[in-house]
């Protein structure tokens, strides 16, 4: 299952670079949300290679399966063909496929390719994660004020005013902030020991799946903002390398 998920993520990311510099058929599906042309061509690639793997596969993709996962036995693929749309529509080079498998509700293999670098992570549960063939481990940094942290943009607005709030206690305490706008890059930014933390309150299974495992894997930590257990049915993540998920968690505006 690993082979298939690193096959469709290659295959789906030659589609991707293929499209990049073309002029673009843009469709607004929401407030700040749009998809082109790429992220269909590119789910097509994925969801065809995952099917001649995994005759059974069930999915939950961003573009034509967007239903909430379900714990079952049989494999659950979560599929994100184009993870920062908007960047790539912009010409900004800053995106990636992720695609993971689930069984009985856990992820169990999981790939994130970034095409333009071609760098692809992934993970097998328990077998550690990788970067090209490199192994992976999460940074060993332990103060806010040492720390590299990511962050992305929710679309609505309620979410983007807690996270501007959060931003505004968070910002004094660290070394920087950055933002990339793809979710499963922030959290492979982390696991590869890059930066200390990533979070979002506003994230799609999709997104967040392949990421998951290959931070958990890299010896990371993942919970949701309030710091309860990590779920794909949650919105809001927070991803750090576990030595400052505390300190994180203490200057969040939630209530704990």
């Amino acid at each position: 299952m690993l082979e298939t998920a690193i096959r469709a993520a290659r295959e789906a990311g030659r589609v991707l670079v293929e499209q990049y510099q073309r002029p673009h058929e843009v469709r607004v599906k929401g407030f700040r949300d749009i998809a082109t042309e790429a992220d269909f061509a590119a789910e097509k690639v994925a969801l065809d290679v995952i099917r001649e793997g995994c005759p059974d596969a069930r999915f939950v993709s961003e573009e034509s399966f967007a239903t909430q996962p379900v714990s079952t036995q049989a494999p659950t693929w979560y599929v994100d063909p184009l993870d920062g749309t908007t960047n790539f529509a912009r010409g900004l080079p800053l995106f990636s496929v992720s695609v993971a498998m689930a069984q009985g509700g856990q992820v169990q293999v999981g790939a994130v390719y970034d095409p333009l670098l071609d760098q692809l992570f992934y993970a097998e549960r328990g077998q550690g994660a990788y970067l090209n063939g490199e192994r992976l481990r999460v940074s060993e940094r332990q103060e806010l004020i040492n720390s590299l942290v990511l962050l992305d943009w929710p679309r609505a607005q309620e979410p983007r005013r807690i996270e501007v709030e959060y931003l505004a206690r968070l910002a004094p305490q660290v070394d920087a902030i950055r933002s990339r706008g793809s979710a499963a890059l922030g959290f492979c930014s982390v696991a590869a020991g890059w930066v200390e933390a990533y979070f979002q309150y506003t994230l799609g299974p999709w997104d967040v799946a392949a990421g998951w495992l290959i931070l958990e894997e890299a010896g990371g930590k993942a919970t949701d903002l309030r710091g309860e257990r990590a779920d794909l049915t949650k919105p809001d993540w927070l991803a750090t390398n576990g030595l400052i998920h505390e300190a994180m968690l203490a200057v969040q505006p939630f209530g704990r």
